[in-house]
């Protein structure tokens, strides 16, 4: 998901809440609460940026694989809940791999978009394999009336979801999904995504710094007759705690990431997401300026009973060399069939990360506003706490140091060795200075490729 992402739910009159329309809750009666004035809802309710999160060949790719590949264990005969269903692009897919009654709950008005599909499916019209299987709820999970609405048929056998912004948590849709399958799931039930696990690694980037200090220095100067010096520290303050959004060069790591900060979705609470501290350590790999962390994420897509084996009929790869190509002619959204599901599921994972197909979420950096010199061989450690927010977000707070032994005496009030930052996720900027794909195909074509 992610505003760059996808979508959550909002409300609309005129269903029963069964298969053949939107149901608010409230009959015929429209939902003056729920008219996407919220720009979150609003940014959800739009197709073009559906057709964004959809076009992106690694997620979509990806869920289809875990869905379709779970489709014996998960999905055939099974009451399905998808939570934020957005186009409905998973509910579509939960219907393909035999799901029994697919519950899509989506909070923006896409949920009228999915409708006009599902009218068409139970007309007979279109999407033979849609007809009578999907019941569309509207509203959040979080409220009483839907709650009721989506327990029309007893507790689900699997909730799908895709609940997920920058590194990770950012949206704190997370916590929506973990409340669904409190309120919602089996005993026995099964989630997908099963977890996800946060890295992150200290870089180096000169240009970026650089760029980003040139932002904040605009306002170090007399502009139009008057002398704007005095908010200089401000602005730069408010640039170095925006978290930067973009693809980077692997070569810009000076290190290994440390052990990821892993969340399982079948026990992990709310309150688990609210407030925590992530212990951080590396030893550098060359002598560099650190620049700050780089960040990213991996999904999980694992069955509650992990596979002993694997099918190697289902070892093929998500997408071509390439990401977002759904605009030429050789089109990967519409792949051809999948092999048939391994009996016991299948163990699916996405990364994120800069060695990994480019996702639309791409990567995060936390830029220090004064770098630290590193030598090979040194270690860096530190914490970065997170503490959600009331912007859908999490205020960050980065500790960092060299473990340099002798000069802590002499620098007890600066030690030139700390860094402390902070940042606001929320807040994001976004740069696209690195684009892989074109690195790719520079490489391939000074190889005569």
């Amino acid at each position: 998901m992610d505003i760059d992402s996808e979508t959550k739910i909002n409300g609309s009159g005129g269903g029963s809440g069964k298969a053949n329309g939107v149901s608010n809750g409230n009959g015929d009666k429209k939902d003056e609460r729920n008219k996407d004035h919220d720009f979150y809802f609003n940014f959800y309710s739009s197709l073009q940026n559906q057709a964004n999160m959809i076009g992106d060949i690694s997620r979509t790719g990806t869920y289809r694989k875990a869905i379709l590949g779970n489709g014996e264990v998960a999905f055939k005969d099974k009451i399905v809940l998808d939570v934020g269903a957005g186009s409905g692009i998973l509910s579509y897919m939960s219907a393909q791999a035999g799901a029994k009654e697919v519950i899509a709950l989506e909070a923006s008005s896409m949920a009228e978009k999915i409708d006009i599909l599902v009218k068409a499916a139970n007309s007979s019209k279109s999407n033979p394999h849609l007809k009578d299987r999907i019941r569309i709820v509207r509203g959040m999970v979080e409220e009483d009336k839907i709650q009721k609405q989506v327990l029309e048929s007893g507790k689900v056998d699997t909730i799908i979801s895709e609940p997920i912004g920058v590194m990770l948590l950012h949206e704190r849709m997370v916590e929506s999904f973990i409340l669904a399958r409190d309120l919602f799931l089996k005993p026995d039930g099964q989630l997908l995504p099963s977890a996800g696990h946060v890295f992150f690694c200290p870089f180096t980037d000169e240009g970026l710094y650089t760029e980003t200090d040139q932002k904040a220095q605009f306002f170090n100067t007399t502009l139009f007759g008057t002398d704007f010096k005095e908010l200089y520290p401000a602005a730069r303050a408010e640039v170095f705690a925006q978290p930067v959004v973009g693809m980077f060069p692997p070569t810009s790591l000076v290190s290994t990431a440390c052990a990821p900060k892993s969340f399982d979705f079948y026990t992990c609470t709310k309150e688990d997401l609210l407030e925590f501290s992530i212990p951080i350590d590396f030893v550098v790999h060359r002598t560099a300026l650190i620049h700050g962390l780089a960040s990213w994420f991996d999904l999980d897509f694992y069955p509650r009973q992990i596979p002993t084996s694997e099918d190697p009929a289902w070892n093929y790869p998500i997408q071509s060399s390439s990401n977002w190509q759904w605009m030429t002619q050789e089109s990967p959204l519409n792949p051809g069939p999948t092999p048939i599901p391994p009996r016991d599921g299948l163990a699916v994972k996405l990364s994120t990360g800069p060695n990994a197909a480019r996702t639309h979420w791409q990567q995060a950096r936390l830029l220090l506003p004064e770098p630290l010199a590193a030598n090979k061989g040194e270690r860096l450690k530190g914490t970065i706490s997170f503490k959600a927010n009331e912007a859908r977000s999490y205020d960050l707070t980065l500790n960092l140091e060299i473990n340099r032994p002798g000069l802590e005496p002499q620098y007890a009030n600066q030690n030139p060795l700390k860094r402390t930052a902070e940042y606001q996720l929320q807040q994001q900027c976004f740069n696209y200075s690195y684009n892989p794909d074109a690195t790719l195909n520079a490489l391939g074509m000074a190889a005569g490729i």
